[in-house]
């Protein structure tokens, strides 16, 4: 009733409305609040939503025809399209001109706000992230190893509750009570078993939680930095303009996100494109980096010409597209894709999201299964023997059980965790962020690096590497040119600002780069790159910017004239002096062979002169020449826009010199690459770049050998383009020759070139699927640009650049460069390489004390008497190994980590044979052996057991029973301090290693105490089936570390004795890789390692590398 009188007016009026009534329903029994309405003009939602529709047709007029509604690639003709049908296809306004500088133009407010509701936000949908609550229980619940711990956990506690009360019925068959003769011996050997070690389950529960936590925590941190650098490289408002609902202009600075297809935006040097834009206009010269996108670090000209539709949109000069940067001139642009649409937001959601395996998760598993069958077989042989001694069956379930948990290393989870934790804590110190904790050990296991040129292996920056001058043209040919080329630190020599002093004057004057100082106070540098270039090698030569900017501000170098520099001419031609003075004198720079023409020069020296040209482009220099005249007739008014209309004299030009310029290597790429070789791992270089400029580059900085011959050294793109997979992958039913062709090229290949973005993902997968003689390399892939993404995600290990690098690059990278070094990141192959020996060392060490702890239960079989109590094992277990093997994740690298080859999880992994005979039949053998004869040497035992008694008889039995399984418990500890001690190291010896690990130094110290503990604390007696010995008894075991300790050690020696004459590293690295061994049968010169196959019969290679023996020294 009280909504209807001004519904009725309204409708009366004529319009469509639709009353809509709502009643909350908190209130609907109460009635304590009316209902409420509103009133919803259907005529005006009805014209939004048509309008959106509309705007959707017209928008896929500038796709082809052959676009799908939900095209995953980018296609679009909006380049082909004259502007005047632009604007009406997306209801914009522009003038004539296109430089939208005065009068209306742009988008009318309320068509912007509709368009926002259609297109959205400009910004890219970032991949979908997990909760950080659910990260945190998956993280503790469902990792494989946690499943098998979290199952000894519930089953720990099932028993400890299930045979509580059948130790009380025990207790009553037997007739004893509290107080009875024998009820302390009773239940002494009832809590043997276990039963009531609360203990044990709770600290398991804390430890699995607790690593979950530590991890998340971790990977939270990461987070945290991302979002972080994020916001420190947020865009800045752009200018746009657009019409008021009058229709009048209005010139407005827009967020980024708040622009929409229509909109009019202004662009100058330094800017960051916002969108994917159609050039309206552009100044002359205007160049765009689009690195991020192409790999290429050569900026590209812009017009504002329509182009063919049969262009490709990527290569179309009058289209800018997302995330690309301004380098030169001005523009008045259009945007026409925005967000998703872009070629950036494209490329970021065709990437692949699904979950991959690390290879940690992977050893991890193959880890569990083989435990898991290790403890089954002691489980059902502990059943065997309690089946043959008749025992009760809650004292036979409750010791198999018992039995097989002890067989599982509670303490490998948090030592993973902690050794990952403490490997990307240093990481992080060296400015490598590490986004996926796994990451750490996958990247030690690295045996190919694929890594973009531009901004990764190189600065990103042009830089003057050389300036050729000579004295005077008369004697370029007499004495030739002078070369002068960057010193060590790219300094220029101290004889550079005398002997070049004309030539950067020239070139500081002929130069549109400009200095700017940012809101912090550091030098901006805008501009071309090639300008800049320029501009930063002159001023440098001059002493500084203040000498530069003091050489421009001369009156008497007064800019007068200008023709900028174009793609016809070539060439950039500056008119300086005094106003109305009668001498000017003029600077003519660019393409050596059109400068050289208006210069008075003999053909030898020309000929002189592009011989240099040659030597600087065989180089990959690009090369540029300068050249000066003196005007002495000026004209009133200089006019003109080429040499054949200026009122000057464009002619007799005197040379003066070439600039050698190039994207030079970052300062220690040559030194980590020869750091990576020598480590086994190939380093890979995939560009953009056309194959002259990376071979260039990557013979400077040792990825390519000076005279490799090998035919696919250098691979381009376009040898790709037939090679590429017929799926999504590389499969099984791959035709013949292609396969062949790869296997050849994923052995020999050190550069790609001139490669698109599927082209770096094939190169991946071919290295992942053909790599390591058919075994599969595991790839770390490094990039900065929306075009490296792809294979960053395909990847085992994708690093992305922190300053250079997109958002997209980021978001599918592993690790992330802070500072942009690629040093940093084959730095971090030595912390990955540090973690997995870690792990493989806490494993090996772990698994020591398993065979003497299970040999006992065998020995009952033979009637011997029990030597060592359940209750014992999980002291060991729980109480001291978990301990010293969490501290192995502190343990610092042996000297020769770094020059042996990585170890390919599929070959080796964290627990294979070598391990198993290493843990269980040769320390394991010399625990057990200590064990025994420190037990059988104890006065008693050998009468115990003469007489065949099943359970001691008197007191004094009873002692020696106890004493005897203390001796077998305290001689175990002392063998698992040399376990731990000769685990230490691999190969090295432990006298000149030392211990420089406190974490480890403490467990053994903890280990000592707690032992002597058990043995002398009243308390414990009861609780761990122990007793007082004496102190020969003591000190006897000690004997058994300092023997295997020994033993070891002659070991290593041996080990080293063999390595150092090739013989034992050849039998462990030559299986892992065959191409290691020459003809003669010896290693490579070098003593490095190498993970790439030189042989054409990759089948063979891999039948080497699956069926050679590995010596175990």
């Amino acid at each position: 009733g009280d909504c209807r009188r001004p519904a009725e007016q309204h409708i009366q009026s004529g319009s469509r409305f639709l009353v809509v009534i709502f009643r909350p329903p908190l209130y609907k029994s109460r009635g304590q609040k009316p209902r409420q309405f509103f009133i919803m003009d259907v005529s005006t939602t009805s014209a939004i939503i048509a309008e959106a529709e509309q705007i959707r047709q017209r928008y896929k007029k500038l796709a082809p025809l052959d676009a799908l509604e939900d095209e995953k690639d980018y296609k679009t003709i909006v380049h082909s399209i004259e502007p005047a049908r632009l604007a009406a296809i997306l209801k914009t306004k522009f003038s004539s001109d296109g430089m939208c500088k005065v009068g209306p133009a742009g988008l009318k407010e309320e068509q912007a706000r509709i368009f926002f509701e259609v297109y959205g936000p400009n910004k890219i949908t970032p991949p979908q992230k997990e909760n950080k609550w659910i990260k945190l229980l998956r993280m503790a619940f469902c990792g494989i190893f946690n499943i098998l711990l979290w199952m000894c956990v519930l089953a720990m506690t099932i028993l400890l509750f299930a045979f509580d009360d059948s130790k009380q019925e025990v207790r009553a068959e037997a007739g004893i009570k509290p107080g009875s003769p024998g009820f302390n011996d009773t239940v002494i050997e009832l809590d043997e078993a276990g039963g009531d070690d609360i203990v044990t389950p709770i600290l398991l529960s804390v430890i699995i939680v607790a690593t979950a936590m530590l991890q998340w925590y971790t990977e939270m941190l990461a987070e945290d930095a991302m979002e972080a650098m994020q916001k420190m490289q947020g865009d800045k408002p752009v200018r746009c303009v657009r019409r008021a609902d009058d229709g009048n202009r209005t010139d407005v600075e827009k967020d980024v996100e708040h622009l929409v297809p229509g909109d009019i935006i202004f662009l100058e040097a330094g800017d960051r494109i916002p969108a994917d834009v159609r050039i309206l206009y552009c100044t002359d010269g205007m160049e765009v980096d689009n690195s991020a996108l192409t790999g290429e670090s050569m900026p590209e000209p812009r017009h504002s010409k329509t182009e063919k539709e049969s262009q490709p949109p990527t290569e179309a000069r009058n289209l800018a597209f997302f995330g690309t940067t301004v380098l030169k001139g001005n523009a008045t642009c259009l945007v026409h894709a925005t967000g998703d649409s872009t070629f950036l937001g494209k490329i970021a959601q065709s990437i692949k999201t699904s979950y991959v395996k690390s290879t940690l998760e992977i050893q991890i598993e193959h880890f569990v299964h083989f435990i898991a069958i290790i403890a089954v077989f002691v489980g059902l042989v502990s059943l065997g023997v309690k089946v043959v001694q008749k025992a009760a069956p809650a004292d036979t379930i409750q010791y198999t059980a018992s039995a097989l948990f002890s067989q599982v290393p509670e303490g490998l989870l948090p030592t993973v965790t902690i050794s990952l934790m403490f490997a990307s804590a240093e990481m992080v110190r060296r400015k490598v962020l590490v986004r996926k904790i796994d990451a750490v050990e996958t990247l030690g296991c690295v045996s190919v690096f694929c890594s973009d040129k531009t901004g990764t292996l190189t600065k990103g920056e042009m830089t003057v590497q050389d300036l050729v001058i000579c004295k005077s043209a008369a004697s370029i040919t007499t004495e030739g040119m002078n070369v002068i080329v960057r010193e060590t630190g790219y300094k220029w020599p101290k004889t550079a600002s005398g002997t070049c002093q004309n030539l950067s004057v020239c070139g500081l004057l002929n130069n549109g780069a400009e200095v700017k100082v940012d809101e912090e106070g550091n030098d901006l540098w805008t501009g071309s790159p090639t300008e800049v270039a320029i501009m930063r090698a002159c001023a440098e030569i001059q002493g500084g910017k203040e000498g530069a900017k003091a050489i421009r501000s001369a009156p008497e170098n007064t800019k007068l004239f200008e023709i900028p520099f174009n793609s016809e001419n070539k060439w950039m031609l500056t008119v300086h002096g005094q106003a109305g003075a009668r001498k000017s004198f003029a600077i003519l720079k660019g393409a050596p062979d059109r400068v050289l023409k208006f210069c008075s020069l003999s053909d030898a020296a020309i000929k002189v002169i592009e011989g240099e040209m040659q030597k600087l482009m065989s180089d990959a220099r690009r090369v540029l020449a300068i050249a000066r005249r003196d005007i002495t007739s000026p004209p009133m008014k200089y006019e003109g826009t080429g040499p054949t209309d200026c009122n000057f004299p464009m002619k007799d030009f005197e040379f003066i010199g070439l600039y050698g310029i190039e994207d030079p290597p970052k300062d220690g790429v040559a030194e980590a690459v020869i750091k990576a070789t020598r480590a086994g791992v190939k380093v890979v270089m995939v560009t953009g770049d056309h194959p002259d400029t990376a071979r260039a580059i990557a013979k400077r900085i040792n990825i390519l050998p000076e005279n490799a011959t090998e035919e696919f050294a250098v691979v381009a793109g376009v040898q790709l383009d037939t090679r590429v997979p017929k799926g999504d992958n590389f499969g099984d039913d791959e035709p013949e020759d292609n396969v062949k062709w790869w296997k050849k090229v994923v052995s020999q290949a050190r550069v790609f070139a001139r490669v698109s973005p599927i082209h770096k993902q094939v190169i991946v997968q071919a290295y992942q699927k053909y790599g390591y003689g058919g075994i599969g390399d595991i790839c770390a892939m490094t990039g900065d640009g929306v075009n490296d993404a792809p294979a960053l995600k395909q990847a085992e290990v994708g690093v992305a650049m922190g300053i250079r690098g997109t958002e997209v690059a980021k978001d599918a990278a592993d690790i992330v460069l802070q500072d942009d070094d690629f040093s940093s990141i084959i730095n971090g192959i030595e912390q990955g390489r540090l973690c997995s020996a870690n792990l493989r060392k806490s494993i090996m060490y772990t698994l020591c004390s398993k065979v003497p702890q299970f040999a006992p239960t065998l020995a009952m079989v033979f009637g011997v008497p029990e030597a060592l109590t359940i209750a014992q094992v999980l002291l060991i277990d729980i109480g001291t190994d978990i301990w010293t093997a969490i501290a192995y994740a502190f343990q610092p690298a042996e000297s020769k980590l770094m020059a042996r080859a990585p170890r390919h999880p599929k070959l080796v992994k964290l627990a294979d044979w070598g391990v198993g005979v290493y843990s269980y039949c040769y320390v394991g053998i010399m625990q057990t052996f200590f064990c025994w004869f420190m037990f059988f040497t104890l006065p008693g035992i050998m009468k115990i057991w003469s007489e065949g008694k099943d359970a001691p008889e008197s007191d004094e039995d009873h002692i020696v029973a106890l004493q005897g399984k203390t001796v077998y418990y305290w001689t175990l500890v002392m063998g698992q301090i040399a376990a731990a001690l000769s685990t230490t190291t691999e190969r090295q010896s432990l006298f000149t290693y030392g211990l420089p690990n406190m974490m480890l130094n403490l467990a053994f110290l903890f280990e000592v105490v707690l032992g002597v503990a058990a043995i002398y604390v009243p308390f414990m007696h009861g609780a761990f089936g122990t007793w007082n010995l004496p102190t020969a008894d003591v000190l006897k075991p000690i004997s058994a570390l300092v023997i295997i300790t020994l033993i070891e050690e002659v070991r290593k020696g041996i080990f080293r004795y063999l390595e150092d004459r090739g013989m034992c590293s050849w039998c462990l690295d030559v299986a892992k890789n065959p191409d290691m061994m020459s003809e003669d049968g010896s290693t490579d010169s070098d003593g490095s390692a190498s993970s790439s196959y030189d042989s054409e019969d990759s089948d063979e290679d891999e039948e080497k590398v699956r069926k050679k023996p590995l010596l175990v020294c």
